[in-house]
Formats: C-alpha cells, sequence, structure tokens
C-alpha cells in the first residue's frame, strides 16, 4: 500500500511544503508572533521529521534525540483560532504545491491528530 507520503512525493515534497508553510505562518501577523526566539531551521527541520512520520514516511525519532521537540513554544500556548490559522496556510501550501484535493484531504485526516500537541490552551466556554 502506498502511504501518503510517498503519494506526496516523499520527503522533498514533504520539505517544499513545510517551507511554503513557514513563509506563509510568518507572513501572517496573527501567528508571527509564536516564532519571536525560535530557531527556525531548527523548527523547519522538526516539522519535516514530524510530517514524514505522520505520513507514513521513515520514522523521525530515534535514540539519538533526532526527533526531540525544539524550543518553540510560546508561553502563552497556541489558541484554536491561530491552529485553524496554521491548517489554513497548510492547505494552501499543499494547494500551491500542486497535490490534488483528495490527497490534500487525506494530508490534512492523517496530521489531525497532531493537534492535542500544538493547541495547548483550552477553550473558554462561556
Amino acid at each position: 500500500m502506498t502511504t501518503i507520503h510517498e503519494q506526496l512525493g516523499g520527503e522533498p515534497a514533504v520539505r517544499e511544503v513545510v517551507f511554503r508553510f513557514y513563509e506563509k505562518a510568518l507572513a501572517d501577523s496573527r501567528l508571527a508572533g509564536y516564532f519571536h526566539r525560535v530557531d527556525l531551521s531548527l523548527l523547519r527541520e522538526h516539522q519535516v521529521r514530524l510530517f514524514t512520520a505522520a505520513l507514513g514516511g521513515a520514522g523521525a525519532v530515534d535514540g539519538s534525540g533526532a526527533g526531540a521537540e525544539p524550543d518553540t513554544a510560546s508561553a502563552e500556548g497556541i489558541h484554536h483560532d491561530e491552529y485553524d490559522l496554521v491548517i489554513g496556510h497548510l492547505a494552501d501550501s499543499l494547494r500551491e504545491s500542486s497535490v490534488p484535493e483528495p490527497l490534500l484531504t487525506g494530508t490534512l485526516f492523517a496530521i489531525a491528530p497532531l493537534a492535542r500537541d500544538v493547541i495547548t490552551v483550552p477553550v473558554v466556554t462561556t
């Protein structure tokens, strides 16, 4: 069975999407503050490994600590509204990389479980 990672074009395609995504996220004033004092090179490489693993590619974590989390979390965490912006930028990045809509949808569903690791601020209900 072909993995989503393989259908996208492997690591080079994932890397392209990740780099496009960060261009968009950094240009978005609603998200840019989350990246102050962050090593963007390390963050991009981490995301490539994370997406590779989530999409069925080669494992991202080994005993050497290669899969360790970079220090990227803002003290205030990311809110659900910002996470929605992140997903929108990711979808746009996939489209710009000529990913067909069915594969784009499959990709977003495959990474959906990662949301619990990204959203650190609970929803406030009134």
